[in-house]
């Protein structure tokens, strides 16, 4: 072996055994990330949204948990909760709410600038919670932990809460 591939190796060993090494999931809390925007709210509530696609596996396992705690926060009257889904092999583009069956057919254009003012990129999942912290991605998804998910959830719509 070359001894110059053989130092990088010994040198990423190194930083793996010293620094420690993740694979896009976290396991402490605050997992979202933090912007300078006043809270966005429909009649004093905070708005939180859930972006996702038909085709994306990530956004499916995660989905049923985001609906589940989110719900609970509608039905309380304390939150409004959206939860878009892009139909990604329909003709043109469309979408549904999955938690307002009212909303199916179309994602509203100004939903759509929310979603890609948080991810110009067009990650899904994308998570907006009150437009003051939004998240891409499932952190816990590696451990298959949707209670740390629902935890993380919860903890986020609490603080807005306040």
């Amino acid at each position: 072996m070359n001894k110059k591939i053989f130092f990088v190796l010994i040198a990423l060993a190194a930083s793996l055994l010293l620094f420690g090494c993740t694979q896009g999931g976290s396991t402490s809390a605050n997992t979202f990330k933090s912007v300078d925007n006043s809270i966005c709210t429909v009649d004093g509530k905070p708005i939180i949204r859930m972006y996702s696609t038909n085709t994306c596996p990530h956004c499916l396992w995660i989905g049923p948990t985001y609906d589940e705690v989110v719900k609970k926060y509608v039905d309380q009257n304390k939150i409004v909760a959206y939860h878009w889904e892009w139909i990604v092999d329909a003709p043109v583009r469309s979408g549904d709410d999955l938690l307002t069956p009212q909303n199916e057919g179309q994602v509203p254009e100004s939903e759509t600038k929310v979603f890609e003012q948080f991810t110009p990129e067009g990650f899904a999942p994308t998570f907006v919670f009150g437009c003051k912290y939004y998240r891409i991605g499932n952190q816990f998804e590696q451990q298959n932990d949707l209670n740390a998910e629902r935890a993380e959830f919860e903890r986020v719509i609490l603080e807005l809460l306040k």
